[in-house]
């Protein structure tokens, strides 16, 4: 195989790779970011399937509801950040993201966690009238924070 078609089909792996993914990851010391799940919950069908997973997933987000107001409240995007420190300092764990109906302007949450475990999950949701008046979550960067020094980040493929 000649030198050239090697490359390209190297970048084309690593592209594959990237889009199939979406995502990409910085980090990797004593405080790293393994996975971000992102689930979009909408006012549509819940879709039926064989594979129990997939209704459970849709459905454990409405348990307790009883009314449709309280239904429609929970509609929107949710987070749920996977992360590993070898560290016990404090640290922030912020997800920052952008909306449909806001352009390019940048929203944040923020979770203060004072004693981090081995493996942590930190969770945010942007639901509600912020989902309702603002659209949905189009792209977003996670990130953990000590001090003001960035120490692991992981975004979504549309991010900049």
């Amino acid at each position: 195989m000649t030198p050239g078609l090697t490359r390209f089909l190297q970048a084309s792996a690593c592209g594959v790779i990237l889009i199939l993914t979406g995502c990409t990851t910085t980090g990797s010391g004593p405080v790293a970011i393994t996975k971000v799940n992102p689930y979009h919950l909408q006012d549509k069908p819940l879709v039926r399937s064989e594979d129990q997973m997939l209704d459970f997933e849709q459905t454990r987000y409405f348990h307790g509801v009883v009314e449709d107001a309280e239904k429609k409240d929970l509609h929107g995007n949710y987070f749920t950040i996977f992360w590993k420190s070898e560290s016990r300092s404090p640290v922030t764990v912020r997800l920052e993201y952008r909306q449909g109906s806001t352009g390019s302007k940048i929203h944040a949450q923020e979770v203060a966690v004072s004693q981090p475990k081995r493996s942590n999950v930190t969770k945010f949701r942007i639901t509600g009238s912020d989902y309702e008046r603002q659209g949905k979550v189009t792209q977003w960067k996670a990130s953990i924070v000590e001090n003001g020094v960035v120490l692991a980040e992981y975004k979504s493929y549309l991010w900049h």
